[in-house]
């Protein structure tokens, strides 16, 4: 068979070696080659030691006044701004500082009477208010200043509510006893600021657990002096559906209806008998007959074994005054006699009225 080498078409013989492909000189390397070769070096060189972190210098205290005070100029200047607010609350951490502290007391007057004149607050100027709050009530002094402003942001019809969420950083108590020395001194009123009261309550309600069962002895007291169902009830908490209860008022309330709680109960004496209310002003024996009676009690009149029937027929006769010879009298000694209920004589008059027995001889 024939084969053309120059015929494409033409199958080649599989046992012709294949020419090998010569390197054109002056062509470039793989870039594997390459690759290995900077691997190679990068392996050689010896690792640079990781330079030390320069130690953070402190800031400069006057550095950082003259930047508060600075900046709470500008606020001053634009107090319906959001960020005055913000940098309030971040100037917030040199209050201590004694030409910081007049400056950010004047300056937060100014901010938040122009942030409750906002008629539609967005939810982080609501938020950066919230905190701005919680730092004016850490405040010990300008107490007059701080309720102004609380009254005049609770008063906004935009604030607070169950809209608004709170860290739970912020969910304090002392917003709830704020509250009420407001309401104790008039600041607030229980019927004109209703609806402020009732966004409060519904505020608190957003309240984790358990910042919420930590106020429950102020809004309880709120509950208390200040009676408003509809207020109160928006607050829940996890155990019940209603408002926070007082169980001191309820118990003044349930005794003034006759029930009686756990702890009104009188304690049980276990040394004392059960004792039997006779009929007609008659006693009973206070003892079960043939019990040994517990120790250290009184003997009880009556308690001395005998006939009870013949014991009430002597005290019968001696409420009709019946003297000594009499048939009456007779029988009473031999009642004594026989039933052995009387060791001795009466020294004083038996109950009900009893005259005392007379001794007079026939």
């Amino acid at each position: 068979m024939h084969i053309d080498p120059t015929d494409p078409t033409e199958p080649t013989d599989p046992t012709e070696p294949t020419p090998a492909i010569e390197p054109v000189e002056g062509a470039d390397a793989p870039a594997a080659d390459a690759t290995d070769a900077a691997a190679d070096d990068v392996t050689d060189a010896p690792a640079e030691p990781a330079a030390a972190a320069e130690p953070a210098t402190p800031p400069d205290p006057a550095q950082e006044r003259a930047i508060a005070l600075d900046a709470l100029g500008w606020c001053r200047e634009h107090p319906s701004e959001e960020t005055a607010v913000e940098t309030l609350n971040a100037v917030f951490t040199l209050i201590r500082d004694p030409e910081v502290r007049p400056a950010w007391i004047a300056t937060v007057r100014v901010v938040v009477l122009a942030i409750a004149q906002v008629p539609e607050p967005t939810p982080a100027l609501h938020a950066h208010m919230t905190v701005l709050v919680a730092n004016l009530l850490e405040l010990s002094t300008d107490s007059a200043m701080v309720d102004e402003l609380l009254a005049a942001w609770l008063r906004h019809p935009k604030s607070f509510g169950s809209l608004h969420t709170t860290p739970a950083a912020f969910q304090r108590e002392t917003f709830v006893q704020r509250l009420g020395d407001l309401l104790g001194w008039n600041a607030l009123d229980l019927h004109r600021d209703r609806d402020a009261l009732r966004r409060f309550a519904e505020w608190v309600n957003t309240w984790n657990p358990r910042n919420k069962f930590r106020s429950r002895r102020a809004l309880q007291a709120l509950a208390r002096n200040f009676p408003a169902s509809d207020v109160w009830s928006r607050i829940h908490f996890p155990s019940e559906n209603g408002p926070p209860r007082d169980r001191d008022r309820d118990r003044d309330r349930d005794r003034g209806q006759g029930r009686r709680h756990d702890n009104d109960r009188p304690a049980a004496n276990p040394a004392a008998a059960p004792a039997a209310i006779a009929a007609d002003g008659a006693e009973a024996p206070t003892a079960i007959e043939g019990a040994p009676a517990a120790e250290g009690a009184p003997a009880a009149e009556g308690a001395a074994t005998g006939d009870p029937t013949k014991r009430k027929r002597r005290r019968r006769r001696r409420r009709k005054g019946a003297k000594p010879g009499e048939p009456g009298a007779a029988a009473e000694g031999g009642a004594a006699a026989e039933g052995g209920a009387d060791d001795g004589p009466d020294d004083g008059p038996d109950e009900g009225g009893d005259a005392p027995e007379a001794a007079t001889e026939g």
